[in-house]
């Protein structure tokens, strides 16, 4: 697809294939990903199966009626007669009905792609739970050590008498909170990977989730206020209903041009007059009562449907556009904040703790207590980077293309 750089997959490829150049042994990307899905999900594989009936409507539309050809049989007194018939009125019909049936598979291809877009989108979303559900198991584990040690020293504390028993039973308590947590992202991440599994269209194969590389940082997006125009300009789906309008549009000239039924009759007797006798002739359906009335009125309302259905196209892109635009700068500007305001801060405050320690300024427990709340703050970080990502998808998705970067601007990544 050109949208996506992922070539498409031969028709004589069976089963689950990797596109070429994708190798998940050495680790798994998000393009990687995108690009297995494409080839493998079979959701996405069913629909593409549908661009073969637009096709077939396309011959089937650009094929001319077989000749008619009787003959009557000379028995008895009859003569030999035979009569040939080929309907005329396929002139100027079937230059109409091809054009209808080629708006209608170049619609239908341009809806695909919307689907392919989705599906993209569908498995960026995926991979970047998955991810954030990995990092979730490493920050839980590490939550849970300096919970254990927090624990450990209060009640060596409540021991020798320094605290109370409640003091004491509180850290604990912590503790086995975090051993739970630390158990519930375990199975939040085998969730996730099944998940992501069954977008890439793997589900049948091992259980196991290929193994996957650290996500690249998320390019900053260029966001401007030509958004809405720019994606009105690239969604496949705006173009699908554009020809769809075009397909019905052809529809109503078609079903005008049958009004009229003209079929060239070529006439032969085996013994007339003057012997073997030929002549020309027309069959000519008057329409008198029958105007195709029926057949031009639900063309007319296909035409009025589509044009309906094109602007609720473009209402429905441009909510799309600002609503993940939105989501999008403000997952940034969140995630700006709290680097700024919290995370940065907080290590910072980690490292004044180490030194203290270092001259014996503070206890072990206060510097285990702020490591803690560090791993807590980068757990916080770690999402609101996720929302960052599942914005940017999102917002790729609602504007039909990749995101242009904005220059000098990254954000970070997971």
């Amino acid at each position: 697809m050109a949208r996506t750089g992922v070539p498409a997959r031969a028709a004589d490829v069976q089963g689950t294939a990797l596109p070429p150049g994708v190798a998940i042994a050495d680790g798994l990307t998000q393009d990687e990903a995108v690009a297995i899905a494409l080839w493998n999900n079979p959701e996405f594989q069913v629909q593409l199966a549908t661009l073969g009936f637009a096709r077939a409507d396309l011959v089937e539309a650009g094929l001319l009626q077989n000749p008619v050809l009787a003959l009557l049989f000379p028995l008895g007194p009859k003569q030999l007669e035979a009569t040939l018939r080929f309907p005329v009125e396929v002139l100027w019909q079937r230059p109409r009905r091809v054009a209808a049936a080629t708006a209608s598979a170049q619609s239908v291809a341009a809806a695909l792609e919307q689907d392919g877009l989705t599906l993209v989108s569908d498995v960026k979303l995926a991979y970047t739970e998955y991810a954030l559900a990995l990092d979730r198991i490493v920050l839980a584990e590490r939550a849970l050590e300096e919970l254990t040690s927090i624990a450990t020293l209060m009640d060596s504390r409540f021991q020798s008498g320094d605290i109370s028993q409640l003091e004491a039973r509180t850290a604990s308590i912590d503790a086995t909170r975090a051993r739970q947590d630390a158990e519930r992202a375990q199975l939040d991440a085998a969730v996730r990977g099944h998940e992501l599994r069954a977008r890439l269209g793997l589900a049948l194969e091992t259980p196991e989730v290929p193994p996957m590389l650290t996500p690249a940082p998320v390019t900053a997006c260029r966001v401007t206020s030509a958004l809405v125009d720019e994606a009105l300009a690239a969604r496949p789906d705006i173009r699908a209903a554009e020809l769809a309008i075009e397909a019905a549009g052809s529809r109503v000239g078609w079903e005008r041009s049958r009004v009229l039924t003209l079929t060239a009759v070529l006439d032969a007797n085996g013994h007339g007059s003057e012997g073997f006798e030929m002549g020309p002739g027309l069959d000519v359906g008057l329409p008198l009562f029958n105007r195709n009335q029926g057949g031009i009125t639900r063309a007319q309302a296909e035409l009025q449907r589509a044009s309906a259905l094109y602007l609720a196209a473009r209402h429905r892109v441009a909510t799309e556009v600002r609503t993940a635009a939105t989501q999008y700068e403000r997952a940034s500007v969140a995630a700006t904040e709290w680097r700024t305001t919290v995370l940065d801060p907080l290590e910072e405050q980690v490292r004044v703790a180490d030194r203290a320690f270092t001259e014996g300024e503070v206890a072990y427990l206060f510097v285990i207590e702020m490591n803690r709340r560090l791993t807590d703050a980068r757990l916080r970080t770690r999402e609101v980077e996720a929302d960052i990502a599942r914005a940017l998808a999102r917002l790729e998705r609602a504007m039909g293309r990749r995101c242009v970067p904005a220059e000098g601007e990254r954000t970070g990544g997971f």
